[in-house]
């Protein structure tokens, strides 16, 4: 399953309308700009659920950093920022990103739970003594 960041994040991103105040880079395909900082808290901050994207600017952007993107400053009142995962028009390397991450974390919870069992039952082997005389 895809986090509701990333799907929320990609919708306003993604949608040509919103371009004035936040769009794709047209560098790179990994990157975003916002363009207008006060347009984006007051129209679509604002407006989002603020459990999501957050309630304010610095909100925010502690959740980008959160989900691992970098931010670089542009200019007065624009930020940059990257994600080598998320891409423009390309919705399955964002799901198979999600995907590792839960995979690599079931693995850890099997790992887990494998050596808690061979430490239970090493812990109830017994020798029988009468067996070496």
């Amino acid at each position: 399953m895809l986090s509701s960041f990333y799907i929320q994040l990609y919708k306003i991103v993604d949608d040509r309308s919103s371009d004035p105040i936040i769009s794709w880079s047209k560098s790179s395909p990994n990157v975003f700009v916002v363009w207008d900082l006060k347009k984006l808290r007051r129209d679509i901050l604002m407006k989002s659920s603020g459990v999501l994207l957050g309630r304010n600017l610095t909100e925010f952007i502690a959740k980008l950093r959160s989900h691992g993107f970098r931010s670089v400053l542009k200019g007065f009142g624009e930020l940059e920022f990257e994600h080598d995962g998320f891409t423009r028009g390309l919705v399955t390397k964002k799901t198979k990103m999600v995907k590792a991450l839960s995979e690599r974390f079931d693995a850890q919870i099997k790992a887990i739970k494998c050596r808690f069992k061979a430490k239970k039952s090493s812990s109830s082997l017994k020798v029988d003594i009468n067996l070496f005389p």
